[in-house]
């Protein structure tokens, strides 16, 4: 798993470490059968690349960014052109106004403050004998009194839109993470299937070995027929272990490709493994690390900006179904029309509006808000309970694994002694051990210790899980440094 030529990036990020394996991939410098090595940088950089989870979650980010961007257009300006005098006004007595075209330009603004801009210019054709100017024009301002701007609709939907985002840049974050945890698995699988595979193919070696040996003994006369036997049942179970090894490095090697988006006629991968990562990092105890854990929960979070965004909204529907007042500022210059022949000049007012009667809608609106209010902190509260349960049940399964590991280094210490004994008895005048039992204590050994190994790999991933739980993964803690 780690021969074949070196590309590192040593020094390099992951983005950048990216960038250069597509690029290397997509061009033609790796021809098809060539060796690549690929280093564990590089294997998280094309994890975060290919992951599902990861391209999803970009995805999702890209539509909350266009969302947000909707909704702040609310508070952009304004710009709308339209035609003016195109159509023909008729009177009773069967005359008509003459066709008199124009265009109007209106201009608007809103601020975050909850002040409300609009101009319009009308430029028209003058009637027949007018001595009025073909130009008229608006300016109104309005602003409503005793009201939280920030209770405004549009407010609020940013405000929405804003906290969705963040919550999704948040779940890309731990996608990446939950990516670099799958790909090192995905590795450290591999290449235990590759150990265990050269052990099978070193264990059918040794029985065919065995088989032909105690093919000739039985030719001779020298041993019985059901020895025979025995060696052929030696050698198919060997065989059959081959075959199983062969086939499950196959799938844990084309899992591993798929997952960092290669394939092996672009060349032949080889991978850095981290065998030396066989640290057990400390757990903190069970309340801190809840804590920790809901304090950076990105449920949580966003769970509790909903019942923050839920607050508003009931206060901003009680405060519409109560006095609404205005005060408005506007501009007006001489109209060109009979209706219109007003002074120009400003006009300065305040409007009150009060439900006198609507039926109860008004009513019914807060209490949905108010219902609306106690769902989220429910929710919120669910959000608080599922975190302390994924932690107490990672802790346990922590706890779970470490006795796993205890149990695989006693088993790998009592095959060292065994393989030392039998070491013993092969160096003595008369061997008390023959040299396939050697070979054999010694594979056994060889599997005991990948399988403390494993073992090792197996609680390192639950303490990632509960790592990402609690926010940032110190990587380092696994190499012991």
């Amino acid at each position: 798993m780690t021969n074949g030529r070196r590309r590192p990036v040593a020094g390099r990020g992951p983005l950048l470490a990216a960038a250069l394996l597509v690029a290397l991939l997509a061009g033609p410098a790796w021809a098809a059968g060539e060796t690549v090595f690929l280093s564990l940088e590089e294997v998280w950089a094309l994890a975060e690349i290919h992951h599902p989870a990861v391209r999803e979650a970009r995805r999702e980010v890209a539509a909350l960014e266009r969302t947000l961007a909707q909704r702040e257009a609310a508070y952009a300006p304004s710009l709308t052109v339209r035609s003016e005098g195109l159509g023909v006004r008729i009177r009773p007595e069967g005359d008509a106004d003459p066709f008199r075209p124009g265009v109007s330009l209106s201009a608007g603004l809103k601020l975050p403050a909850g002040l409300q801009l609009s101009a319009t210019v009308t430029v028209q054709e003058r009637a027949t004998g007018s001595q009025d100017s073909n130009v008229r024009g608006t300016l109104n301002l309005s602003y409503p009194l005793f009201r939280d701007p920030s209770l405004d609709e549009d407010a609020l939907a940013r405000r929405e839109a804003a906290v969705s985002l963040e919550a999704g840049r948040r779940r890309l974050e731990e996608a990446r993470q939950q990516a670099r945890v799958e790909a090192l698995a995905a590795l450290r699988e591999t290449a235990a299937a590759a150990r265990r595979l050269e052990l099978a193919e070193a264990a059918y070696a040794d029985a065919v070995r065995v088989r032909g040996i105690v093919e000739q003994q039985a030719a001779a006369g020298t041993i019985a027929e059901s020895d025979l036997l025995a060696a052929d049942v030696e050698l198919l179970r060997a065989e059959q272990e081959r075959a199983v090894a062969q086939r499950t490095y196959e799938t844990r090697r084309a899992q591993l490709l798929r997952l960092l988006g290669l394939a092996e006629d672009q060349g032949h991968y080889e991978f850095e493994i981290p065998w030396d990562w066989l640290a057990m990092p400390p757990v903190d105890a069970v309340e801190a690390a809840v804590a920790r854990a809901v304090a950076r929960s990105v449920d949580v979070w966003e769970r509790r900006e909903a019942v923050e965004t839920a607050r508003l909204q009931l206060a901003a529907e009680r405060a519409r179904s109560g006095l609404e007042t205005h005060f408005s500022v506007s501009y007006m210059t001489r109209g060109q029309q009979e209706q219109d022949r007003e002074q120009p000049g400003w006009q300065v007012g305040v409007q009150a509006s009060y439900p006198l009667l609507d039926g109860g809608q008004r009513r019914l609106a807060v209490a949905s808000r108010e219902d609306a209010v106690a769902r989220a902190q429910e929710a919120l509260e669910e959000a608080r309970r599922d975190v302390q349960q994924q932690v107490e049940e990672l802790m346990f399964q922590l706890e779970d694994a470490r006795r796993q590991v205890e149990i695989a280094r006693l088993e790998l210490a009592r095959a060292e002694l065994e393989w030392t004994a039998v070491q013993r008895q092969l160096a003595l005048p008369v061997p008390a051990a023959t040299p396939d039992q050697a070979a054999a204590a010694q594979r056994a050994r060889a599997r005991a210790e990948l399988a403390w190994q494993e073992a090792t790999w197996a609680y390192q991933n639950r303490w990632l899980e509960l790592q990402i739980l609690q926010g940032a993964v110190d990587w380092s803690a696994l190499s012991g440094e």
